[in-house]
């Protein structure tokens, strides 16, 4: 189905083609530096020619293989600094904290041996796999990926990675995973069974954290929020986005009486700055994006709290009709809701994007090219400059429709995107 407001589309097979091509370079052995050697033991440095840039971007609802941090080499081209490590913490450990500055605004690739990383918990009191790593300032983020590609590295359990700075993690599957004060780091390409969460915590600001292409593909019954940021009392978190990303929904248990949301930003800081840009999130029991609200206290009062750019947001009642049946031992949707919380009154934007279900009353600031399925969105959610498109008929859509602009990322599909 085609839509006026909608950008020019590629077909799947087309995007997946071109993500296909981009430029990859051979890889020349060259000479370890005595200091890097010292510091990571059973790791080989290789010298290899300049970096490239990433493939242009391909506006989609969820992966397609181009969206990327851009201050990070792209994953295929070869960097001027290319280690090999144990699939160890110690070893990832040790190879980011011999980076120099002037290695990381070269470009470092850090590849890791086929194998499973253990996790040690991912909750707020839980021992960071990974800790006071990396800089925030340095010029290009060090990558770490699975040296053979995506699906031979992944994380066995919940994992947390505390004041990791500069570094984009690609390609590693990991089941919960929690960013704890992790400013200007990635996670990219990447599957999650439970999901991934970004946190400020002990009195911190923490910035431009970003997810790309982080994929929770299938639904499931549980208790918990799997996506999303927070800010614990006297921290700020800001400035991080959700960039081709896809959210499955979240059940609630049967007999249980908690409130799930599947993206959720939350906490007694102060947080702000969440984009969703080309992102698909269905929602769990309660919604797909809980938003909360900004406190009068907040030093960034004034900049944008949210914004949903060429993305798709749903309810869970949208989420079984077309995708995700009930799955056995869950409660069935009792609202449809798919935007809860206020943010910040004029503060909140949405551009090229489709909402299915209700959204909590609340003031945008700027809102264009938005297709709703509420009828009273232009009621109750006044905007300030623009205004929603109100289109009965999404309310029919069914699986073709939405199979036609966000694909099922299938194991098949994310194989064939993150090469």
């Amino acid at each position: 189905m085609t839509h006026s407001f909608d950008p020019p589309r590629l077909s799947r097979r087309t995007f997946v083609a071109m993500a296909l091509l981009a430029p990859t370079a051979a890889i020349t052995v060259g000479a370890q530096t005595p200091a890097f050697a010292a510091a990571s033991m059973g790791v080989s440095g290789r010298a290899s020619t300049a970096l490239s840039a990433a493939p242009t971007v391909i506006r989609s609802y969820g992966p397609n293989g181009t969206h990327w941090p851009a201050h990070t080499p792209w994953i295929g081209d070869a960097a001027p600094k290319v280690v090999e490590v144990a699939c160890d913490w110690t070893s990832i450990g040790r190879a980011i904290a011999a980076v120099t500055a002037a290695e990381a605004a070269a470009g470092v690739h850090i590849k890791v041996r086929p194998g499973v990383l253990p996790g040690l918990g991912a909750s707020s009191g839980s021992k960071a796999v990974l800790q006071a790593l990396g800089k925030p300032d340095w010029a290009k983020n060090v990558l770490v990926s699975p040296r053979d590609g995506w699906g031979t590295v992944s994380i066995s359990s919940a994992a947390r990675l505390r004041d990791v700075k500069g570094v984009t993690f690609a390609r590693i599957n990991g089941t919960d995973i929690l960013l704890t004060n992790c400013s200007r780091t990635a996670w990219a390409h990447s599957k999650v069974t439970k999901g991934l969460r970004m946190s400020s915590s002990y009195d911190a600001v923490t910035r431009e954290c970003g997810a790309y292409e982080v994929v929770m593909a299938d639904a499931k019954a549980d208790i918990a929020d799997p996506l999303g940021y927070a800010a614990g009392d006297r921290c700020v978190l800001t400035d991080c986005v959700w960039d081709g990303c896809y959210g499955a929904p979240v059940f609630r248990p049967s007999g249980a009486s908690d409130h799930v949301d599947t993206l959720q930003m939350y906490g007694t800081g102060w947080y702000r700055g969440l984009t969703v840009r080309d992102s698909t999130f269905f929602g769990s029991l309660n919604c797909a994006l809980q938003i909360g609200g900004a406190r009068p206290d907040d030093p960034n009062k004034g900049k944008p709290f949210l914004t949903i750019d060429h993305s798709i947001v749903t309810s869970q009642a949208t989420a079984i009709k077309v995708r995700y049946p009930v799955p056995s031992g869950a409660q069935a949707p009792t609202i449809a809701q798919a935007i809860n919380g206020i943010g910040e009154p004029g503060q909140l934007f949405a551009n090229d994007s489709y909402i299915f279900g209700s959204m909590y009353s609340s003031s945008w600031g700027r809102v264009q090219n938005t297709k709703v399925s509420y009828d009273k969105a232009i009621q109750n959610n006044r905007v300030a400059s623009g205004g929603w498109t109100y289109d009965s008929s999404l309310n029919t859509w069914g699986a073709a429709n939405f199979d036609a602009l966000t694909p099922t990322p299938t194991d098949a599909y994310l194989k064939s995107i993150w090469k």
